[in-house]
């Protein structure tokens, strides 16, 4: 179900641009490769929430004219709610419009839904850094302003990582090397005791 609601939000995202004219096939066309640049998939993991802050930091600085950093309040426990807005607003008005669609991208509910709390992570990292070089992203925060929040539980994502380690012993090795952070595990540890 959440899966099929973000494969909607996203259609809805691309829905108001145009598709590509379709090319002609032909045996003898070249093939086009394109090259790839360095990606920030260099070395993926499951970002922390200190990392997530870091991240929309970073898109706000990278790109202070695309991405605000912003924070929409704190967990029970006291961790920060991080959010990051996307928008390329017309250069002759101040104001912004009104008019202008709104879309807000929310992952990680429950603590242990990390796969779509990266996802969304990735489609920020993704949508910032394309914008000068990709014209469907261009068209796109040209005419809509995104606004992402990657973890509306950032203590339930910390449990989680606990859990996993503690109740699954199996997996918890794999879990901890897509996470890199033990020092989440021990910190979640000692908040518990």
């Amino acid at each position: 179900m959440r899966v099929g609601v973000f494969v909607i939000a996203c259609l809805a995202l691309v829905a108001g641009s145009p598709a590509p004219a379709p090319a002609e096939y032909s045996e003898s066309a070249a093939v086009q490769v394109i090259e790839e640049t360095e990606s920030f998939l260099a070395h993926p993991h499951y970002l922390d929430n200190d990392e997530i802050g870091a991240l929309f930091g970073q898109l706000a600085k990278d790109y202070p004219q695309l991405a605000q950093a912003y924070k929409v309040g704190r967990s029970l426990q006291g961790r920060p709610l991080h959010a990051l807005a996307l928008n390329a607003p017309p250069a002759n008005d101040k104001s912004g419009d009104l008019l202008r669609p709104m879309v807000k991208l929310v992952a990680n509910i429950r603590g242990d839904e990390t796969l779509g709390r990266q996802i969304v992570l990735y489609m920020a990292e993704y949508l910032a850094s394309s914008y000068e070089t990709d014209d469907q992203v261009q068209r796109l925060l040209n005419t809509t302003e995104i606004h992402f929040l990657p973890s509306c539980n950032p203590d339930g994502f910390a449990l989680a990582q606990l859990s996993v380690a503690c109740n699954f012993p199996a997996i918890s090795a794999r879990f901890a090397l897509r996470c890199s952070q033990p020092s989440v595990l021990a910190s979640t540890l000692a908040e518990e005791r």
